[in-house]
């Protein structure tokens, strides 16, 4: 069981990382991750191996979320990994993963696991999140409710009456 000043470090790490973020500081942020490390999001597929992927992945985030921070931030420390509970915020202002940018501000809830590696940096950041929350708020995905969302239901209806399969997305 790690020892209390061991507990403690971990989080400032973490807490350093989150400020780097918040201060849109590449450098800064990947240098809180071990040498061998790796960054992923399950809910979009993502899954980074290496400071290079990641450094690249913060350059696209930063320059299409120019004002990107998280907020109400949150820490606990358990198992040899740091949580950091918050809300990600930001403005799309550029592709972003692919979309094109749709100068909305978004404001959405998400948990992080960050593993600790041996020599007391990041293993690596496991982020979940309502990724549709996201998109909705972006205007890529039409709000629950909405007469866009009513309209998707009623082709998919048709098309699953129309003898069309669900497959699931293997890109």
């Amino acid at each position: 069981m790690p020892n209390s000043s061991a507990v403690e470090n971990s989080i400032e790490v973490v807490k350093a990382h989150m400020a780097a973020e918040d201060r849109r500081d590449i450098d800064a942020t990947v240098a809180t991750f071990t040498e061998h490390c790796y960054y992923e999001v399950p809910g979009l597929r993502i899954a980074l191996r290496g400071k290079e992927e990641i450094r690249l992945w913060y350059q696209e985030l930063f320059a299409a979320i120019p004002d990107f921070r998280n907020s109400e931030e949150r820490y606990w420390q358990a198992d040899g990994n740091v949580f950091f509970g918050a809300f990600m915020e930001g403005t799309h202002l550029g592709t972003w993963h692919g979309w094109a940018p749709t100068g909305r501000s978004f404001r959405s809830p998400m948990l992080v696991r960050i593993p600790i590696a041996a020599d007391g940096l990041m293993e690596a950041e496991i982020v979940y999140n309502d990724s549709a929350d996201v998109f909705m708020q972006l205007g890529v995905l039409p709000r629950q409710g909405s007469a866009s969302e009513r309209a998707l239901q009623a082709a998919h209806r048709l098309r699953m009456r129309l003898g069309g399969r669900a497959e699931p997305d293997r890109a």
